[in-house]
């Protein structure tokens, strides 16, 4: 029933220097300005291709008193990203331009770099590019070498069978070729698993994943995903309804946050395509609190 990444979620300290990093820097489309819906308190930023397609979508919590983060023992690591075929170098450049500290890996062909908040990022060339629809316009990054959506996610666990069992079982993804990896439907979308080697509890901070949504078609997929969950005896954090999409999260053994969604209505329920991420959007449950909502947040 997985049809894809559906988005990752990340927390930042400053939505202004998170903002510039992910549209003026890596050439997002800023998709969606909305809040945390169990804390109005906190801004809650998308960004992703220009229609706001789920598995371009990265997502970030705005926490002004966040800390650092300490990753120790399960912990979601990396994200790569994906990027066409001969633009490695382009963006090596363009990232130095920006004085983002880059290590080159050729044999991978992928340029791995931290943004603002430390949050591990990596590019790796694949052989595609961005369709003309998604390509975003108001960067100066051109549409054959834009970023097309997300590649793969890492992550850190103290019991990796157990993770890679979840995956496989519970999420029915495939094992991949490669150990410790698996994959969506023979698409280039993978997840991986390493074990951490330490006992020691991570801290949560700045830069830190708070979960990885992969995307389900429908609200009765989602059912059915729920009801298999109750069956396996996995914990249920949330059963929701977010206005944009539905949403289901449950921990795996190791006590990562996972996320399934369903595709639609998405970022058009309230906003135009054209002027997506250029209001305050809040989902209808949320409207008859708006002025107390946009009171507490500062603007950005």
């Amino acid at each position: 029933m997985i049809k894809g990444i559906h988005h990752i979620s990340a927390f930042t300290k400053s939505a202004r220097e998170n903002h510039f990093f992910y549209t003026s820097v890596l050439g997002l489309r800023f998709v969606k300005n909305t809040v945390n819906q169990e804390n109005t308190a906190v801004r809650h930023l998308f960004y992703g291709d220009y229609q706001g397609n789920p598995g371009t979508l990265l997502t970030f919590f705005e926490l002004k008193n966040v800390g650092s983060a300490y990753p120790e023992n399960n912990y979601f690591s990396t994200v790569a990203l994906k990027i066409p075929k001969g633009t490695l170098s382009y963006w090596e450049s363009r990232l130095t331009h920006y004085s983002i500290e880059t290590t080159l890996d050729q044999n991978e062909s992928s340029l791995f770099f931290k943004d603002p908040d430390h949050f591990e990022l990596s590019l790796i060339e694949v052989d595609d590019v961005i369709l003309s629809e998604n390509a975003t316009k108001h960067s100066d990054i051109p549409p054959t070498n834009q970023i097309i959506g997300i590649f793969e996610s890492f992550l850190k666990v103290e019991r990796p069978e157990e993770t890679l069992s979840f995956l496989t079982d519970y999420l029915g993804l495939s094992l991949s070729n490669q150990s410790h990896r698996v994959q969506i439907d023979q698409q280039e979308i993978f997840t991986s698993v390493a074990p951490s080697g330490k006992t020691t509890s991570s801290r949560m901070g700045r830069g830190s994943i708070d979960h990885i949504a992969y995307t389900v078609h429908s609200s009765k997929e989602l059912e059915e995903m729920y009801q298999k969950a109750i069956r396996m005896g996995l914990p249920i954090d949330h059963y929701v309804e977010r206005g944009y999409f539905k949403s289901l999260y449950v921990k795996e053994p190791n006590s990562l946050r996972i996320e399934l969604a369903i595709e639609t209505p998405g970022f058009i329920l309230d906003e135009p395509i054209d002027t997506l991420g250029t209001i305050l959007a809040l989902p209808a449950f949320l409207e008859n609190k708006r002025a107390a909502i946009e009171a507490q947040l500062e603007d950005f």
